[in-house]
């Protein structure tokens, strides 16, 4: 019987590896001999797994009455075994697949009876995952006050969890898993702004983005070994580096763990929460003995009230960009006035970024066998596609903005693969009265400088991972006195053996630049 059950538990991973690589035929394949031997073997919670797994592969593949019939056949059975997370989870998919369905009110049912599970439970990632889906339903309703409740409760649990996660590692990892949530918030922010533009939810929308951004890379500064500590008790420090490492240690373990097939994974979570919950104490004293402390790894971005008198001038503007699946978004700042636009969706100007980003990077890439002619070529043709490309990109980030440029300082904070571009380098836009869009062929359509004059000769230009980590490395930097000395080099500095400026000393094996 053991081995059978162990045979189980590995086709049910095998199938669900194929699921997450998209191949769904082989998932079902994989996950329905696991059922026949749960079956044999009377494993009848691990024949509900999998069956909630394969009611999840056939809402994956688009046939929903399928996956409520699965998915049914699981929640009944994880009612009889009383395995409530797991009935939980499986009431979220549910109401996942009804709200897929249009059918609003089915899902809120589900989502409703998932929440008093999740909470009945302890489970805090579960319970936000529900409230996201909530959120989702209300907004497809039209009920944008109410989704907004919802969201942002999400959030407050994911937060609370993420700074308790002292390995930097886990909480970049689990802020990526959890962006769609930010992504979420800041689009239903701007769509009360569309349907309230004088309630400020704009501004709302920009401090979400701030949110999502200014504590990543203060939460790497400390890891880097800022000195942020001047101060505090040491006892207290301590104490909350001993628990960090009982937290990291927890948490690897429920990694290991968490496969649904371990008895020791609900020990481990409760053992996690307790440590969470006396860190989260620690803290609380540090905090209230160094506001220095705090505010560094614990960092509040600013409002954009705060925003324009601690960060702008008169001659600079902030450009902020957020980037969204159905659309995206742009926050033009000045210390008077904040203005929003709307943007073509991630994937549409995540294209345009790259192509300019590959059309300049082209001199770097190495082609196999490329002889030297064929290189010359390639980056000649780079070289004459440039210009449309960047003109495309320009336009259609800061087309929006063209009017309010003008000479002045630009604070860029980017989002995804904006961030490989440099903006100095792209060419000035052209007056957004001249950006029009087919409405038969829903296509962009500009009429583009011929002059190519890069933003860098105009503009002054600064990129920025958040506007209110400006703030904060600023108050750093007050009072720290200059170096006695300074130094300035400009260099081409050369990564390759072949490159065409190095050359061999034939004695000694020796390569230098010329």
């Amino acid at each position: 019987m053991t081995a059978r059950y162990e045979e189980a538990v590995a086709l049910t991973g095998i199938g669900k590896v194929y699921d997450a690589m998209g191949e769904k035929e082989k998932a079902l394949n994989y996950l329905s001999q696991s059922l026949q031997l749960r079956r044999a073997v009377g494993d009848r919670q691990g024949e509900a797994r999998t069956l909630h797994y394969i009611g999840v592969v056939y809402d994956n593949l688009g046939e929903k009455q399928k996956a409520l019939d699965y998915l049914g056949q699981a929640l009944r059975l994880r009612r009889v075994v009383g395995d409530r997370r797991g009935e939980a989870l499986t009431l979220h998919h549910i109401g996942k697949v009804y709200a897929s369905l249009g059918e609003n009110q089915k899902a809120l049912e589900y989502y409703d009876q998932a929440l008093s599970l999740w909470r009945a439970v302890g489970d805090r990632i579960g319970e936000a995952e529900t409230l996201y889906g909530v959120a989702r339903v209300e907004r497809d309703l039209g009920h944008l006050i109410e989704a907004r409740t919802w969201i942002e409760a999400a959030l407050d649990i994911i937060e609370s969890v993420r700074t308790k996660l002292a390995s930097q590692d886990l909480r970049a990892s689990f802020f990526a898993s959890n962006r769609n949530y930010y992504e979420f918030y800041i689009d239903l922010l701007m769509r009360l702004h569309r349907r309230y533009p004088s309630n400020g939810f704009d501004a709302a929308a920009l401090e979400a983005s701030e949110r999502a951004r200014a504590r990543s890379l203060l939460e790497t500064l400390t890891e880097a070994g800022a000195d942020i500590r001047q101060g505090v008790d040491p006892v207290l420090l301590e104490r909350e580096r001993n628990l960090q490492q009982q937290l990291n240690a927890r948490a690897q373990c429920l990694t290991w763990l968490f496969t649904d097939e371990h008895t020791e994974e609900q020990a481990a979570k409760s053992e996690l929460e307790a440590l969470l919950g006396q860190c989260q104490e620690i803290q609380a004293q540090i905090r209230a003995s160094s506001p220095r402390y705090a505010a560094l790894t614990q960092p509040q971005p600013l409002s954009v009230r705060e925003i324009q008198q601690q960060v702008l001038d008169e001659d600079t503007l902030l450009l902020e960009y957020a980037l969204g699946e159905e659309r995206s978004f742009l926050w033009a700042v000045t210390p008077a006035s904040i203005t929003s636009f709307e943007l073509p969706r991630r994937a549409e100007i995540e294209t345009a970024a790259r192509r300019v980003y590959e059309l300049m990077a082209a001199r770097n890439k190495r082609v196999k066998f490329e002889t030297i002619e064929e290189k010359r070529a390639r980056v000649a043709q780079a070289d004459a596609e440039y210009p449309a490309a960047a003109a495309v990109l320009s336009q259609m980030l800061l087309g929006p903005v063209a009017a309010q440029l003008g000479t002045r300082r630009l604070l860029i904070v980017n989002d995804g693969a904006l961030q490989y571009v440099p903006f100095g380098a792209l060419p000035k836009p052209v007056d957004s009265g001249q950006w029009t869009v087919d409405s038969e062929k829903k296509e962009r359509n500009c009429s583009l400088s011929t002059d190519h004059c890069p933003l860098i000769l105009e503009h002054e230009i600064v990129s920025l991972p958040s506007a209110s980590v400006l703030v904060v490395l600023r108050r750093e930097l007050t009072g720290r006195q200059p170096a006695a000395k300074a130094v300035a080099v400009l260099a081409d500095p050369v990564f390759e053996p072949d490159d065409e400026r190095v050359e061999k000393i034939a004695d000694c094996g020796l390569r230098i630049a010329d």
